[in-house]
């Protein structure tokens, strides 16, 4: 009688325990800001294509951060990112850092795109591709992996924030960007994909 007494504060107390890590290990949030300022300016001045982010980064003191952008290629993933940002640890204990985080497509009919990072307090110089990228001719779309919606980002875990894909094609499918597997499967099935990803850790040994 006594144990059945006990076992829904049991579990109750389990629940607790489990909510207190999950909030122990979140460490930044993040939100798309697809009508900011900053990609209004893109828009007007016909730059190419803006993925922007309020972001908001706890302890900024004792973390790091990797924003990087992954290439796939018919299937295949490119050696290295095409363009890659990492900044951290800041001089003020104990600052919560607040401010934009984005990637940034630089379109021109005369050229190869140019694609650049940037985060609060620092930014990537504009990487043109040497290798092929995204034909004229393809049908092309970009999305936000959680659009206008704030999530929590966890110490440790590999996000992807957004998307931006060609297909040889006449047609297009929509992809859930939250599910592994319903991105797995966009990789296979688009000629080309360019996923937006982020990462926080407390050192920068392991990038």
């Amino acid at each position: 009688m006594k144990m059945k007494v006990l076992a829904p504060f049991i579990l109750l107390g389990t629940l607790l325990l489990s909510s207190c890590a999950n909030i122990e290990d979140k460490t930044a949030e993040i939100k798309p800001m697809p009508d900011s300022d900053y990609v209004k300016t893109f828009e007007e001045l016909n730059l190419g294509n803006l993925f922007d982010f309020e972001f908001e980064l706890e302890n900024a003191d004792k973390r790091w951060v990797r924003l990087w952008v992954e290439r796939y290629q018919d299937g295949e993933k490119d050696r290295e990112p095409i363009t890659e940002l990492m900044y951290g640890q800041s001089p003020i204990p104990d600052e919560t850092s607040k401010g934009h985080v984005g990637f940034g497509i630089i379109q021109s009919n005369e050229s190869e795109p140019s694609y650049f990072l940037y985060a609060p307090g620092v930014s990537s110089a504009p990487n043109k591709s040497v290798e092929k990228t995204m034909s004229d001719t393809s049908m092309t779309t970009w999305d936000y992996a959680f659009p206008d919606e704030k999530v929590d980002l966890l110490l440790n875990e590999e996000k992807v924030l957004a998307a931006y894909r060609s297909t040889s094609s006449n047609q297009m499918r929509t992809y859930d960007l939250g599910d592994k597997d319903d991105v797995e499967k966009m990789i296979q099935e688009d000629t080309e994909v360019l996923l937006l990803k982020i990462k926080i850790k407390e050192s920068d040994e392991d990038y």
